[in-house]
């Protein structure tokens, strides 16, 4: 499915170079690291502009994709609001964006694309409004007419952040931003005169993490990948939960850490969890254990 603003550029794409760039970069603390099942792994996308060929960035769009061959696949979550600082002309209602689906009205978080259970996140980002012509306060998109030069060109510009709870399947997981693509300011003018555009070449080396999910770290109840002290009232409400989560996930734990209890919390082998664990869980928070090992 092609979408709203791929389609803004389907005429003036083709196979050669252009000597503008964007140069797209994905980070992630959690990237290069081991984390558990149910732990929460944050990414943020950005990019920077060629200088001396342009007056800076008027259309940034580009793919969060995981890697099809990843253990476990899952709808990767549109990115977090708010739109970062420097972008907001690039997003509903002042800029261009897709239709939401999952954010409301607003593309610019991505929409998400593909097979259920296993949806990338689509065309995060937006462009400027450079047609000269500003619509309606209230009409949601293209309300600023006068775009902003210098975008991407003073270093790295956030695009969008986000973040999903890691699948509890061990294994190497990577993702990527493929199908970046970018249009660059020509010359910057104020409405209601037009402003021309050019596509830039897009490069997208280096923009992937990766982290590898290791067997839960057992007595690790908040799933942070620590077994410690503030373990201790996450395994008490996981304890006396019978089965409701809320006082679990008030407290700041998520569900599907909540629900991998059985690995973390059946510390006597029992398949459930129940007063004979609390001496294990002891034992863990005394002298905490190796990823998939014992504790002492």
């Amino acid at each position: 499915m092609r979408m709203v603003l791929r389609a803004v550029l389907a005429g003036s794409l083709s196979a050669a170079a252009f000597a503008q760039t964007v140069s797209f970069s994905l980070t992630s603390p959690q990237n290069g690291t081991n984390v558990t099942g149910g732990s929460i792994v944050h990414w943020t996308a950005g990019f920077t502009i060629s200088t001396g060929d342009n007056q800076g960035a008027a259309l940034v769009v580009v793919d969060l994709i995981q890697n099809p061959a990843n253990p476990a696949l899952f709808d990767i979550p549109p990115a977090t609001a708010p739109v970062p600082a420097g972008m907001t002309n690039f997003a509903r209602p002042a800029g261009v964006t897709n239709p939401g689906d999952v954010v409301a009205a607003n593309g610019y978080y991505g929409v998400q694309r593909g097979t259920v259970g296993q949806k990338n996140l689509i065309q995060i980002g937006g462009m400027q409004n450079t047609f000269g012509v500003s619509q309606s306060p209230g009409s949601g998109m293209a309300e600023t007419a006068s775009p902003v030069a210098g975008v991407g060109q003073a270093g790295l510009q956030v695009l969008a952040g986000g973040s999903f709870t890691a699948p509890n399947t061990p294994g190497v997981y990577s993702f990527s931003l493929q199908d970046g693509i970018a249009n660059v300011l020509v010359q910057r003018n104020d409405a209601p005169a037009i402003s021309p555009v050019a596509p830039a070449t897009a490069v997208m080396t280096g923009a992937m993490i990766s982290f590898t999910v290791v067997p839960c770290l057992l007595g690790d109840a908040n799933c942070d990948g620590s077994v410690n002290n503030f373990d201790i009232d996450f395994f008490v409400d996981a304890l006396l939960s019978g089965g409701d989560p809320s006082s679990y996930l008030a407290r700041g734990g998520t569900q599907a850490c909540f629900d991998a209890r059985d690995c973390w919390g059946d510390l006597d082998g029992s398949t459930s969890l129940n007063n004979f664990d609390i001496d294990g869980f002891v034992a863990c928070i005394i002298a905490p254990p190796a990823p998939g090992q014992p504790c002492p």
